[in-house]
């Protein structure tokens, strides 16, 4: 190589280093989707009752919800783990914990949503780290397609249980909100309820597919 175009020892090692990078980021993006284990969160449980409307309590229909996507995924071999499966209290940090304890594994945060106007409707998923991203939005466009619930989007967000959970994928599912009238009557129903658990089970598979 000619003295004018010869790289000095650092910048060869830079170079080399900024490569290395570059490829463990690729391989690491290639096989995110590569999970064997889905780690469900029902949110709020026990005295903590969420969102609320009369005896209509998020910590029922979360956990609701989250027993009909578990049992969904089973069928397609996945094994989960609920963070609850009763109605208990379990602490962020400790939903946080379980999400982060298993390799290859995704978590997914249930919930519906409350605005102290009624006015809010629909259905929105939320991630915090960007590797979390398409996970949100294959649970988002199912989550949708199945429901016909309004599109609130794909959104990042700074929730404990998505920030905290570093080891896996993580996302939080608003489920429609308990504010709103219609949605509410809906939600109560089984039917409805099934809905929504397939289209979070069917963006699972469809995010785990796409590798």
């Amino acid at each position: 190589m000619p003295p004018s175009t010869r790289l000095p020892h650092f910048w060869n090692r830079l170079l080399t280093g900024v490569l290395w990078i570059t490829t463990a980021a690729l391989a690491l993006t290639s096989s995110a989707n590569a999970f064997d284990t889905v780690i469900l969160d029902p949110g709020h449980g026990a005295h903590d009752r969420g969102a609320a409307i009369g005896y209509v309590y998020e910590k029922h229909l979360a956990l609701d919800t989250a027993r009909r996507v578990e049992q969904l995924l089973k069928k397609e071999g996945l094994k989960v783990i609920m963070t609850r499966s009763r109605d208990v209290f379990i602490p962020l940090q400790d939903r946080s914990a379980t999400g982060n304890r298993p390799r290859n594994a995704i978590f997914v945060s249930i919930h519906y949503n409350y605005n102290r106007g009624g006015s809010g409707a629909g259905a929105e998923t939320y991630y915090h780290f960007s590797s979390s991203y398409m996970l949100a939005a294959y649970i988002q466009a199912y989550l949708v397609q199945r429901t016909s619930m309004t599109n609130r989007g794909v959104k990042s967000a700074g929730f404990h249980v998505i920030r905290a959970t570093t080891k896996n994928p993580a996302v939080l599912v608003e489920c429609g909100f308990v504010s709103n009238s219609s949605e509410r009557a809906r939600m109560l129903t089984g039917e409805f309820r099934a809905r929504i658990a397939e289209g979070i089970a069917q963006g699972i598979i469809a995010y785990k597919k796409s590798d």
